[in-house]
């Protein structure tokens, strides 16, 4: 009921009363005053329920208890990897300067933009490299250039698989635990990406915000500060890149 000593009967104990506060103020229900004014009563015969996939598929602690070390790195490097190459993707599909053809202030090194251009460029260089593999040539090469273009393009297996590596080197020093939550809080952004295309306010489904914020909040908790995709993935491709171009 929604006085369950329960994180979740507290999301939802709070949310109905934001209804009936709407409702009266709409209506002037004397059914939902009466509900206020005893709601310490009213609130140990109104049932909250929760979706159990929806628990385990994005709650830390349900992902842990069901998903190997292996399967939490290669979901997260896999979700790095791809969004890495959807920026590139995006701005040629559209024809488009990347990022807007923004370019860092002079000396700001570790800041989100940075990161989104280096990321960009080493999804780039990849392609480019495995390109020359390929075919040969350089860079300038129209053959080589139609390679690079289709390798982002398709989203190449060999392109991901690369780029994977950069990914699951930077989740390398992460315990378990912070793997599930990193987990969690990619598949609750998914989620708020989802909601935002359907047409609707939040107003119209309170409890599934206020879902939103609880595991926001204890991923949050458990993990402190939660890093970007661009940070993780920046984190080990720059090192590799620097060091695979000298040795080029």
């Amino acid at each position: 009921t929604l006085a369950d000593d329960h994180p979740q009967a507290e999301i939802h104990r709070t949310m109905v009363r934001q209804m009936l506060e709407w409702h009266v103020e709409a209506t002037g229900s004397a059914r939902a005053e009466l509900l206020l004014k005893d709601f310490a009563t009213a609130m140990q015969h109104i049932r909250w329920v929760m979706p159990r996939a929806l628990l385990q598929y994005q709650d830390a602690d349900a992902i842990l208890a069901k998903k190997t070390r292996k399967e939490l790195v290669e979901e997260l490097a896999t979700a790095l990897s791809a969004y890495q190459i959807a920026r590139l993707k995006e701005s040629w599909k559209d024809g488009a300067p990347v990022l807007g053809g923004e370019a860092p202030d002079h000396g700001k090194t570790d800041t989100e933009g940075m990161f989104r251009l280096l990321n960009t460029w080493t999804v780039l260089e990849t392609a480019q490299s495995i390109a020359r593999k390929r075919i040969g040539g350089t860079d300038e090469d129209p053959r080589n250039i139609k390679a690079v273009r289709n390798l982002v393009l398709t989203e190449d297996f060999s392109l991901m698989s690369d780029l994977s590596k950069h990914a699951r080197a930077a989740l390398a020093d992460y315990e378990d635990a912070d793997l599930a939550a990193l987990v969690a809080n990619k598949r609750v952004e998914d989620f708020k990406r989802a909601l935002s295309l359907r047409d609707v306010r939040s107003m119209d489904s309170p409890a599934t915000y206020g879902w939103i914020l609880h595991q926001s909040e204890k991923n949050r908790e458990h993990l402190g500060r939660i890093p970007s995709f661009e940070e993780l993935f920046a984190k080990n491709a720059m090192t590799d890149m620097a060091a695979r171009i000298a040795a080029e």
